[in-house]
């Protein structure tokens, strides 16, 4: 009979974790402290462009100086509201680059000549291209880092998880612009792939992000490969991590700590009392009794 065990949370799981690879940077992360064996890996998956198919390629340079727009709201959305497909096909009609499109639902009613749609595109290969102007995106870690890696700016349209908190990095970071799925208007989609694409500010920070990516002291794969090894070959990263998680709950929170001093201070007080209760009694005590003994 196997025995019963209680099972582990993830709080536990995580707390015993010796090496973390974060798939993050400081070209997309916001300044704040971390720990030693938090190493940060971000744009493994990323690689320079390769040659598009030729019908693509033909597709694509036939944008002319206007460029072309990359737009992918993931792998995840099959597909979305027909009335905002329709809304979101009339708007791209519209613009003068020629538009890539994943998308696997109903074919809207307004798409126009120059958007052209696929169940699935070269995304990296595509951002890669010199023609590339703007990435519509829902914000995933993918397809925003390989968008840092070739400094692309972004539109972002959020749907769910960690996506509207990546945009609101890219958005503070100046490369790119945030819109919501449910709300926004023509108008608001428009206008935001025309700034973005005529603001030079958008390209220039998506290239400033793109060359703090590429000036690391060693490629991101190469790294999350040493620091495997490395605690694999020292059976453990014990030396890199920090020892809270070894600390029961009480003393992770100083409890113990606060207990003591507020013992100390509890006594100190007591004495204090008992003191000033001494002197009063010694002072005011013994002239009750004299006017007693005076009368």
């Amino acid at each position: 009979m196997q025995l019963l065990r209680k099972p582990t949370s993830a709080c536990e799981l995580m707390g015993k974790a010796d090496i973390w690879l974060m798939r993050s940077y400081w070209d997309f992360e916001f300044p704040r402290p971390f720990l030693p064996n938090f190493k940060f890996v971000a744009g493994m998956h990323c690689r320079p462009a390769k040659p598009l198919p030729q019908d693509m390629e033909e597709f694509v340079q036939s944008s002319g100086d206007a460029g072309i727009v990359i737009f992918s709201l993931g792998s995840f959305i099959k597909n979305i509201k027909m009335e905002r497909a329709n809304m979101i096909a009339s708007v791209l009609a519209e613009i003068p680059q020629k538009v890539l499109w994943r998308y696997s639902g109903t074919k809207p009613k307004t798409l126009g000549p120059n958007t052209r749609i696929y169940k699935w595109i070269p995304q990296n290969d595509l951002l890669g291209h010199p023609k590339a102007k703007v990435f519509i995106t829902h914000g995933g870690a993918n397809g925003l880092y390989e968008a840092i890696y070739h400094g692309v700016p972004i539109v972002g349209i959020p749907l769910f998880a960690e996506q509207p908190d990546n945009l609101v990095h890219m958005r503070a970071k100046g490369a790119g612009l945030m819109l919501n799925l449910n709300f926004m208007t023509a108008e608001d989609f428009r206008k935001a792939i025309n700034t973005v694409i005529n603001d030079k500010s958008y390209k220039e920070n998506a290239l400033r992000l793109s060359t703090i990516h590429h000036e690391r002291p060693i490629k991101p794969r190469e790294e999350a490969v040493f620091w495997i090894e490395h605690t694999m070959r020292h059976k453990g990263a014990k030396h890199l991590r920090v020892q809270a998680h070894e600390l029961t709950w009480y003393q992770y929170h100083s409890l113990d700590v606060l207990g003591f001093l507020l013992s100390i201070v509890l006594l100190i007080m007591f004495i204090f009392f008992k003191s000033c209760s001494f002197c009063y009694r010694r002072c005011f005590g013994q002239r009750g009794k004299s006017k007693r003994k005076a009368e």
